[in-house]
């Protein structure tokens, strides 16, 4: 999924009275990548982390981000999200 308009992006999480790091959290994301998002750094995200984004923006996927057929971007955590970190601990 790529944001159609990585400004009216940035200005509905202020509206909903987010910071880059809240959103973050609440779509179980890094701080980074939202800003990536934002800033065109990053191009695309998957499209569950879409649609948590907007969840909490609350609007439709379609208002916000555009399906890209041809391409897959894999959802981006961090590091309490992944698996390499939970073997970690375990041992």
């Amino acid at each position: 999924m790529q944001p159609i308009n990585r400004e009216k992006l940035k200005e509905r999480r202020i509206r909903e009275g987010f910071n880059q790091r809240q959103l973050a959290i609440l779509c179980q994301c890094s701080q980074a990548a939202i800003s990536a998002l934002e800033t065109g750094t990053m191009k695309q995200c998957s499209e569950d982390l879409a649609a948590q984004i907007c969840k909490w923006l609350k609007r439709d996927l379609d208002e916000l981000f555009i399906r890209k057929e041809d391409s897959r971007a894999h959802r981006m955590t961090n590091a309490a999200g992944s698996t390499r970190r939970r073997a970690l601990i375990q041992i």
